[in-house]
């Protein structure tokens, strides 16, 4: 889980926190979510946000926390897909949240990841 502290730089003319610091730290949250999870490989692969649909619930004027996971498939079938075809299409989402837990934003992240050219694997991850 990720967070943004609530305060003047991430502000709107509101006083509550910019959509634009809200999408920042939900597209954050995803590719950190990325890199824990293929950490072993992930200065052999390129990964590229292709397209993204948010939905805001609630303003937020506090700290904002955000956590992360994969839709529709598990590291297993990403890691075989990767291997197979050197890229693989992911849908991660992104939700972010005050202190008490209450739904701000709801965000769908699809990522196309590939292999860089010099991707040397000595042995399967799968």
């Amino acid at each position: 889980m990720l967070m943004l502290h609530y305060n003047e730089g991430v502000m709107n003319h509101l006083k509550s926190i910019h959509a634009s610091a809200s999408f920042a730290l939900a597209e954050t949250c995803c590719g950190y979510l990325l890199n824990k999870q293929f950490s072993a490989i992930a200065s052999q692969t390129i990964p590229l946000l292709r397209s993204s649909c948010v939905k805001y619930k609630k303003r937020l004027e506090e700290t904002m926390y955000a956590n992360a996971a994969f839709k529709g498939t598990n590291e297993q079938l990403i890691l075989e897909q990767l291997y197979k075809n050197r890229k693989v299409f992911i849908n991660i989402e992104s939700r972010l949240y005050d202190a008490q837990h209450n739904l701000a934003m709801i965000g769908d992240f699809e990522w196309y990841i590939t292999l860089s050219k010099d991707a040397i694997f000595s042995e399967r991850i799968v």
